[in-house]
């Protein structure tokens, strides 16, 4: 099941700041080589912003080079991250990552 939104964007403050929206979703991390994490959050451009700063060893290490997203109620985050984990097999949702 792909993405709900066709849209990507540079892994940049300047574009988090313009496209990712304050609300409830799921978001994935990706290079041209592989995905590197996919999470969710109840506001997607904080999370991200907070992924670029360097909260996160495993995302910061690999360097994402583009970010996705789609907006989801609250109800509905947690299932359709894993759901999107299941498909993608992002390096640092892995256990081993």
């Amino acid at each position: 099941m792909p993405w709900n939104s066709p849209n990507s964007y540079r892994f940049a403050a300047d574009a988090i700041t313009t496209h990712a929206p304050a609300g409830s979703g799921v978001y994935g991390l990706y290079s041209a080589q592989q995905w590197i994490y996919i999470g969710e959050s109840h506001d997607i451009r904080s999370r991200l912003l907070q992924h670029l700063r360097g909260d996160n060893e495993c995302i910061t290490r690999l360097n994402p080079a583009s970010f996705v997203f789609e907006l989801a109620p609250a109800h509905q985050l947690v299932a359709r991250q894993i759901a999107l984990i299941r498909e993608f097999r992002p390096v640092c949702n892995q256990r081993s990552g």
